[in-house]
C-alpha cells in the first residue's frame, strides 16, 4: 500500500501509520513519504535521464494546497531540466559564503587602519586625515563600508555643509580615498573584491552637489603693512617676555613658510653664522633653505640667547609637542590691534605678493617661493645665486618694515 497511486487528501494523510512513500494520482510526481518522526512532502522525476527526488516540506508546516502548488514549481523546473537538490546545494553553499564574507567585510575603523598602513602620508595630512576620521565621520567607523549607502553620504554631507562646506568636501573625500583602497585591499580566496558595490560618494558627482569652494586670496595689503607691522611689534601679553608671537609671525612674512613649517622650526635649521633659514615643506618633505634679512637674522640671533629646547618657537607649557601651536588668541588681538584681517596663510600669501612684485628673473622668484615646474626642462639647469637671494629677501625684508619705520 506504501508504493500505491491515489488522491492525496489531508484526512488521508493524517491517518498514515505505515512508512513508505505514497504518491498522489492527481499530481503526477507529487508524494508524501512517511517515516516514524514525521510526514514530508516530495517530489520525483526524472532530470536529464537520471531519477531525482527533493523534498517540499513537512507535512503540518505546510498545508497539502501549499504543498501542491511547490510541487507544482518545482516539478516544471526539473521538466526544464534543473536539478531542485543541486539549487538547494548552491542556494547553501552562496548563505555560507555570504556568511563568511559578511564576518570579513571590514570596517571603516579595520579600513582606516590598513589604509594607513599602506599609504605614507605627510604628518599635515595625516593630522587631517585622522580629525576628519575622529571628528566628522566617528558615527561610521563601527559601520562595514557594505552598509554606507548613498543615502548615508548624502545626509552626512547636508549635515557636515551647514557647519563648514568646505570641511563637508574634505570629509566625503578622506572617505572617497579609504573606500577605493578598500576595494582593490580586500580580496576573498578568489581574488575578488569583498566590496562588490560602487563608491557611495560618486552620488555626489552624480547630483551636482559638492560644495564649490572659492580659494582664499587674502594677504596683507602694502598699504597695510604699517599698521599691521606696528601691531605685532607693540604685541603684549601674559608670558609673552620672550616675544613669541611678534617673532613667530615677523618669521612667516618674512619666509612665506606655513604655519606648521614654523611651528616646528628646530634651531638645527638655522645658520645663525652665516644666516639660513631652513624649514621642510610638508607637500613633498623638500628642504626649502632661504638666506635671512637683516631684521630676521637678528630675530633669530636674539632668540637663540633665550633657547629653551630645541624648538626655535618653543612654549614651556606644551609639554607634549614642546612648541608654540595655535597663536589664535594671540592673531586676534593683532587683528584688533591693526584693523588688519589676516589669517596665518595669509602671511603667506603676502610674502609670495611681495615677491612676485620683485623686479628679478622668474626663477629667482620660484626659488623664493619654493615652486617647481616640472614641464620646464630649463628650471633644472638654471642656478640662482646666494648673493641674489639675499639680495631679494632684503628687499622684501625692507618692503614689510617700510610702512613701520616711516610711522617711527
Amino acid at each position: 500500500m506504501a508504493n500505491t497511486r491515489i488522491k492525496l487528501t489531508k484526512t488521508y494523510i493524517d491517518n498514515l501509520s505505515e512508512t513508505g512513500i505514497y504518491r498522489d494520482s492527481e499530481l503526477i510526481g507529487f508524494a508524501i513519504r512517511v517515516n516514524t518522526t514525521c510526514k514530508t512532502y516530495v517530489v520525483e522525476k526524472k532530470v536529464n535521464g537520471k531519477a531525482v527526488r527533493s523534498t517540499i516540506g513537512l507535512h503540518g508546516n505546510l498545508t497539502l494546497a501549499q504543498a501542491r502548488i511547490l510541487a507544482q514549481g518545482v516539478l516544471s523546473q526539473m521538466a526544464q531540466g534543473y536539478n531542485p537538490n543541486q539549487i538547494k546545494k548552491e542556494k547553501r553553499e552562496q548563505l555560507i559564503l555570504n556568511d563568511k564574507v559578511s564576518k570579513q567585510q571590514p570596517t571603516l575603523a579595520i579600513a582606516y587602519d590598513e589604509y594607513l598602513k599602506h599609504r605614507k602620508l605627510k604628518s599635515r595630512s595625516l593630522e587631517d586625515y585622522n580629525r576628519t576620521v575622529d571628528q566628522y565621520l566617528f558615527e561610521w567607523k563601527n559601520l562595514k563600508l557594505i552598509e554606507i549607502t548613498r543615502t548615508h553620504v548624502q545626509e552626512k554631507y547636508a549635515e557636515l555643509t551647514e557647519n563648514s562646506p568646505a570641511q563637508a568636501n574634505i570629509a566625503m573625500a578622506v572617505f572617497r580615498a579609504i573606500f577605493n583602497f578598500s576595494i582593490e585591499h580586500f580580496l576573498d580566496e578568489n581574488d575578488n573584491s569583498l566590496i562588490n558595490t560602487t563608491n557611495p560618494v560618486a552620488t555626489l558627482k552624480a547630483k551636482r552637489t559638492w560644495n564649490k569652494i572659492k580659494r582664499r586670496k587674502g594677504y596683507v595689503k602694502q598699504e597695510q603693512l604699517g599698521d599691521w607691522v606696528n601691531a605685532v611689534m607693540n604685541f603684549t601679553a601674559l608670558r609673552q617676555e620672550r616675544n613669541t608671537v611678534r617673532d613667530f609671525l615677523l618669521t612667516l612674512v618674512l619666509t612665506g613658510f606655513r604655519r606648521k613649517e614654523c611651528e616646528t622650526l628646530t634651531w638645527d635649521a638655522i645658520d645663525l653664522k652665516y644666516g639660513w633659514i631652513t624649514s621642510l615643506d610638508p607637500k613633498n618633505d623638500d628642504p626649502h633653505t632661504l638666506p635671512m634679512g637683516d631684521r630676521l637674522w637678528e630675530i633669530m640671533k636674539s632668540r637663540k640667547e633665550q633657547q629653551y629646547n630645541d624648538y626655535v618657537f618653543a612654549s614651556p607649557r606644551s609639554k607634549l609637542k614642546g612648541y608654540t601651536t595655535h597663536l589664535y588668541e594671540a592673531k586676534a588681538k593683532v587683528i584688533e590691534a591693526s584693523g588688519v584681517e589676516f589669517t596665518f596663510h595669509d602671511l603667506r600669501r603676502t610674502f609670495s605678493s611681495i615677491a612676485e612684485n620683485l623686479d628679478y628673473g622668474q626663477y629667482t622668484i620660484k626659488r623664493l617661493l619654493n615652486h617647481t615646474v616640472s614641464s620646464d626642462v630649463t628650471e633644472g639647469y638654471v642656478q640662482i645665486s646666494d648673493k641674489k637671494l639675499r639680495m631679494a629677501m632684503q628687499e622684501i625684508e625692507d618692503i614689510v618694515f617700510m610702512g613701520h619705520e616711516k610711522g617711527d
